[in-house]
């Protein structure tokens, strides 16, 4: 980890491009078929999972670019076959985090052993929670949604009580059209759950997201009233002026923030596909993880070329990027809350 964060502040210092915490989805098949998500239209039956040897490569490749951790995702990281060896063999690594993104939906086999291989491991864990009963169902495209990822919920602290090992678990919310109204009945749930919740809203100018008029909000008013509910829970993590950037942003009225722009070193989000292809936050595959470095994909023309691109985009906040904005604040005041809030929580 010391060999990493040096290698860290020596890109940082010459605000050098780097992979400092990708995604790696390890498949497009999904449990879920959820409104938003364009994911599992993506999915090959040539492709439908990431080899083995593979993903081997692309993270021996990571730990010496200096990444110091990554995101397990998908589709639905459950449904591939290996992925309690993906875990094991991400973990003797030593990144300084290793990350589970799941639905917790689907078999209980899958469940238990994706629970069982990510505590064995010591590694974070989440999930999302988007709607209660009808509305959970409509928006994630499944049945019985959210009573299935309370159970799995309720599972996981029980297998940790049972360990007397400890994980950190967190939620993920994405506020739209159709849940919103639910907003202070998702939070008392996981108030009384506990685990740390990150809240988004709904947005679908970005790389795997589908535009959905039902999810649209039709104005920010309702919004706004959530936000204020989602500001006084003691388990969001968003900071509030993040939340209070979503409703401005809808209405188009933000002041642009682009992490990859202004913070290169460690605000470059990059998703690494089954095939190993790399992808941003816009714009086709600008390279190969299994045929060329990381240093070598930011030094192409296919990148040159999506930097332009974001260079003319309007801007937009999403909270996977623009968290990155509590490193460069605009005031002192700004440092003082941004810290102030993390701190408390």
């Amino acid at each position: 980890m010391l060999r990493k964060a040096a290698k860290n502040v020596a890109k940082a210092v010459t605000f050098e491009r780097m992979m400092f915490f990708p995604d790696i989805l390890v498949t497009h098949h999904c449990t879920q078929r959820c409104l938003q998500c364009s994911i599992p239209l993506a999915a090959s039956p040539a492709k439908p999972f990431m080899d083995f040897n593979d993903y081997k490569k692309i993270v021996d490749l990571l730990d010496d670019h200096g990444t110091q951790g990554f995101v397990i995702s998908g589709g639905e990281p459950m449904l591939h076959p290996k992925l309690p060896e993906f875990i094991q063999y991400a973990a003797s690594k030593n990144f300084g985090r290793i990350h589970l993104l799941s639905t917790l939906y689907g078999p209980e086999r899958l469940i238990e052993r994706a629970v069982h291989a990510a505590i064995d491991a010591g590694i974070s864990l989440s999930v999302s929670f988007d709607g209660l009963d009808e509305v959970g169902d409509t928006v994630r495209g499944a049945r019985n949604v959210s009573e299935r990822i309370k159970k799995s919920i309720g599972y996981v602290k029980s297998e940790m009580e049972r360990r007397g090992k400890r994980i950190h678990c967190a939620v993920g919310v994405v506020l739209s059209q159709l849940n919103v109204h639910q907003t202070a009945e998702i939070l008392r749930y996981l108030e009384e759950v506990g685990w740390l919740t990150e809240v988004d809203v709904y947005r679908w100018q970005s790389q795997s997201q589908l535009e959905n008029d039902a999810m649209k909000f039709k104005d920010t008013k309702e919004l706004r009233a959530a936000i204020e509910l989602v500001k006084k829970s003691p388990v969001v993590l968003t900071p509030n002026w993040l939340l209070d950037m979503l409703p401005d942003y809808l209405e188009g009225k933000f002041e642009k923030y682009c992490p990859y722009m202004s913070l290169p070193t460690f605000g470059t989000k990059v998703f690494i596909h089954p095939d190993g292809s790399v992808k941003s936050c816009m714009g086709d595959a600008f390279g190969n993880i299994l045929h060329q470095t990381p240093e070598e994909l930011f030094k192409s023309d296919e990148w040159k070329m999506q930097m332009e691109e974001k260079l003319r985009c309007e801007g937009c906040v999403n909270t996977c990027y623009t968290r990155g904005k509590v490193l460069y604040p605009t005031s002192m005041k700004e440092v003082r809350a941004n810290w102030e809030q993390i701190w408390n929580r």
